[in-house]
């Protein structure tokens, strides 16, 4: 009985998983800057894990809930950061050029095998 207790501890992660790879990073501007809100979002369609950006810039993707890590593959990312456009009536601004906003024209794609770090430098919108 104590060798096949021993062999289910051991096959546990491999049967049942281990679960998904961790993916963090930094937003920055082209300037070095960090971006200091906003969010990430991950596409793979038809499936897409989001994560919130931090005041330092940083970042991690999760598909439910903090921590819980996305699926391997080969996603477009989209990075977004607003302010305003509210009910009072402040008009909406965009912190990143809106670009970044639309997996066609962000031009940032990461492929997830493992655990990630997927770094994203982002411009500022053009006046």
């Amino acid at each position: 009985m104590k060798n096949y207790l021993i062999l289910f501890v051991f096959a546990f992660p491999f049967i049942f998983g281990c679960g998904h790879p961790k993916v963090t990073g930094i937003v920055k501007f082209d300037d070095g800057t960090p971006l200091t809100s906003g969010g990430v979002a991950f596409i793979n369609l038809p499936y897409q894990a989001t994560g919130a950006i931090k005041s330092n810039g940083s970042y991690e993707m999760f598909e439910l809930k903090s921590g819980d890590g996305i699926r391997p593959g080969t996603y477009q990312v989209t990075v977004s950061a607003t302010t305003g456009g509210g009910s009072d009536g402040t008009p909406l601004v965009h912190l990143v050029d809106p670009k970044f906003e639309n997996p066609s024209t962000s031009g940032l794609t990461c492929e997830v095998k493992g655990n990630t770090v997927f770094n994203i430098i982002v411009t500022k919108p053009t006046k």
